[in-house]
């Protein structure tokens, strides 16, 4: 199951090219059985935006980043817990909520697309957290700017939903609501400011 790098490239460009586009850039992605887990397996290239945002988040628990910044393997292990969290959350809930939906291509779609659109969201999200933690904007700042990111997050993840489950289809409101929910439960869960 190893992951070529055209097909990474591909698949990322397909996941921001479904704000655009919409279903028209599925096309990019590669929605077999085996792109189902390879999308699974492509979570390893969110490890660069944990880096950055647990570098933010060292800075507002008062730890230097100067030194070690592994030496808090609890801060280590609740920013990976709530990444991983939020991006299984949404698609483990429409699960639980519709059954029946196991069965649909439409799911496996989605859950392929909702991985890869995980990455490019932790990788807008480290923006405004390596910003933080390199100390080029105060809290105040570094929140809004956050929030800026987080806008564009919500944005892929209704294009995703609407892309893969049809314009027409009045469940992607509720996956964006979905989404923000689960968002804010897991920050609040695992104790995070949010980046």
């Amino acid at each position: 199951m190893a992951l070529a790098a055209d097909d990474v490239l591909r698949s990322l460009r397909g996941s921001w090219r479904l704000m655009t586009e919409g279903a028209e850039a599925l096309k990019e992605l590669d929605l077999s059985r085996d792109g189902f887990w390879r999308s699974f397996a492509a979570l390893v290239l969110t490890v660069p935006a944990l880096i950055a945002i647990l570098a933010a988040e060292r800075q507002i628990a008062g730890l230097s980043n100067a030194g070690n910044m592994f030496d808090s393997p609890v801060l280590i292990a609740r920013v990976l817990g709530a990444e991983c969290l939020a991006i299984i959350a949404v698609p483990a809930l429409l699960v639980g909520l519709a059954p029946n939906l196991t069965h649909s291509p439409r799911l496996t779609s989605f859950v392929i697309a909702w991985n890869w659109a995980g990455i490019v969201s932790a990788s807008l999200m480290a923006v405004p957290a390596t910003i933080f933690a390199i100390g080029w904007s105060p809290p105040g700042v570094a929140t809004l700017q956050a929030i800026a990111f987080a806008v564009i997050v919500l944005r892929l993840r209704y294009c995703v939903a609407r892309a893969t489950f049809g314009a027409q289809s009045s469940i992607a409101p509720s996956i964006l609501l979905a989404s923000v929910i689960a968002d804010y439960s897991v920050i609040r869960m695992f104790g995070l400011a949010g980046f």
